[in-house]
């Protein structure tokens, strides 16, 4: 039996729904290699709600390994992560997250593997579009939870190492839903950047889906339309941005693409057979965080066959990782660092667009990754 632990009625929605869709078919296709192969074993999946909240996930994972589980794909986010480490390594459990991009959990030989780059590489991804802007001066904005916060660390110390100014930013609280201070402390500190001489300010946010209530405060702010908004993996793609109309309306406005692990063209039309099945069960097209969640599905059954239905944490969590290390799947190869993850990988970033009367997602642009610490930045389509 495989565990999951995603987020499904609050949090981090977008990649958990997407990620149950794509573990329930990973399991199947896994049962029908399995009865073709001849193997005996066999995949169960149980998937619990962790809403966003760390000692949730906590809690679900005690309850998970009480059942008998000892693999989980999740929880999605860095704080989730942070909160279920010790309790994993304590229980003989080995996590892999599939949405948890903090540096800081880049530990070595803890029982947490994350099968996509941290944030190190995605303020990389970011940074690159920020110069390729020409932007010289942002005020960050971020949610204060470790994924976040991490990511505005990176992309902070990323962006001054080339020589940009970077505002003390604002945070705010997890529990935050009224945004009318954050976004006059935002533009205040933007015209702040512009009066000490810089000529391209932009607003770099990193956060979840409350983003939509920041938009409706940051709206009513007429500078605050007149800059460019970069954002974070925790809103590529969410549903509830684009369907809310007045918060879609302005990120159109103003920019604002997300970047969320890439996949290549190759490995697109590789996999569309896949992606015409996740979309009956999902109605949009997962992107690739919620693609990874399947290939460690399938990677982890790979690693069960070798070692077999009984192994000690140490044992399998080895066996996940040589796996891993040599499986192609749908988002590609992958190569995990000494700390057990991706070691790099291309990013997509994502942008909301009108599309008619309504609003949509659209890929407007790639980063390269060439290697470790090296891209460029691809223009995929404009608005």
């Amino acid at each position: 039996m495989i565990g999951a632990i995603l987020d499904l009625a609050s949090g981090w929605t977008s990649l958990g729904r997407a990620s149950h869709v794509t573990l329930r078919l990973a399991a199947a296709d896994a049962n029908t290699a399995l009865a073709r192969g001849g193997s005996s074993l066999r995949v169960r999946l149980r998937v619990v709600d962790a809403k966003g909240d760390p000692a949730l996930a906590r809690r679900q994972l005690r309850r998970l390994v009480a059942s008998g589980i000892d693999v989980v794909v999740g929880p999605e986010g860095s704080s989730e992560v942070a909160a279920v480490r010790d309790v994993a390594t304590k229980l003989g459990v080995v996590v892999i997250s599939q949405g948890s991009t903090a540096h800081s959990l880049a530990i070595a030989g803890d029982n947490v593997l994350r099968f996509l780059p941290d944030d190190v590489r995605e303020g990389e991804a970011v940074v690159a579009l920020l110069r390729r802007d020409r932007i010289d001066a942002f005020v960050p904005v971020w949610r204060q939870d470790a994924g976040n916060a991490g990511l505005e660390r990176s992309v902070r110390r990323q962006f001054a190492a080339t020589g940009g100014k970077v505002s003390e930013g604002v945070s705010y609280a997890t529990t935050t839903s009224n945004f009318t201070q954050a976004a006059a402390e935002i533009a205040a500190q933007a015209a702040t950047l512009r009066a000490s001489g810089a000529t391209h300010v932009g607003i770099y946010l990193a956060a979840f889906d409350e983003a939509v209530d920041l938009f409706h405060s940051a709206r009513l702010i007429p500078t605050l339309q007149a800059l460019p908004w970069y954002g974070s993996d925790g809103v590529a793609l969410s549903t509830r941005l684009v369907n809310d109309r007045s918060a879609a309306a302005f990120a159109d406005a103003v920019g604002y693409p997300n970047p969320t692990v890439g996949l290549s063209d190759a490995l697109i039309r590789k996999a569309r057979p896949l992606l015409a099945r996740a979309r009956k069960g999902l109605g949009r097209t997962p992107d690739a965080l919620a693609l990874t969640a399947y290939d460690a599905l399938r990677i982890v059954v790979e690693a069960r066959e070798h070692v077999g239905r009984t192994s000690s944490a140490k044992t399998l969590r080895q066996a996940i990782v040589s796996a891993a290390n040599r499986h192609v799947g749908v988002t590609g190869r992958m190569a995990l660092n000494r700390a057990g993850d991706r070691a790099y990988g291309n990013f997509d970033f994502w942008s909301v667009c009108a599309a008619g009367a309504k609003f949509a997602w659209r890929r407007t642009f790639e980063y390269d990754a060439r290697r470790v610490g090296s891209g460029r930045i691809l223009t995929r389509t404009r608005c």
